[in-house]
């Protein structure tokens, strides 16, 4: 897999979460702490997986759980912390977000929905 700029992969993410309530990236730490930005992310892709309006903002270990656990069965994208573990902390930590976002940029830049312009 080739590494993605953190500046890119954040345009990125803002793109594909823009619009989502409670969510506004604006870094790639604590911006995905309370786990809605993440669903966000793959509710955009594949709406059908997460019932994002049934969301509580304040329910981090679920939230967070939820994505983990969707984007592992549906895309095959290893968590890397848990649910309860994004709750425990005051922000995730930036290498392992990039690491985690990276692999969604990845599974998902082929898709008719990445506003990115086109892919060369």
């Amino acid at each position: 897999m080739k590494a993605v700029r953190p500046s890119r992969l954040l345009t990125w993410c803002q793109n594909q979460t823009r619009g989502y309530r409670g969510v506004d990236v604006t870094n790639l730490t604590s911006s995905w702490r309370n786990g809605l930005a993440l669903c966000a992310l793959i509710h955009r892709q594949r709406p059908e997986l997460i019932d994002f309006d049934s969301l509580n903002e304040e329910d981090v270990a679920r939230n967070n759980q939820l994505a983990f656990d969707v984007a592992e069965r549906e895309f095959g994208i290893q968590p890397v912390t848990t649910g309860k573990e994004m709750a425990a902390r005051a922000e995730p930590d930036k290498l392992l977000m990039v690491l985690y976002l990276s692999r969604f940029f990845e599974a998902f830049r082929k898709s008719s929905l990445n506003n990115n312009g086109p892919s060369f």
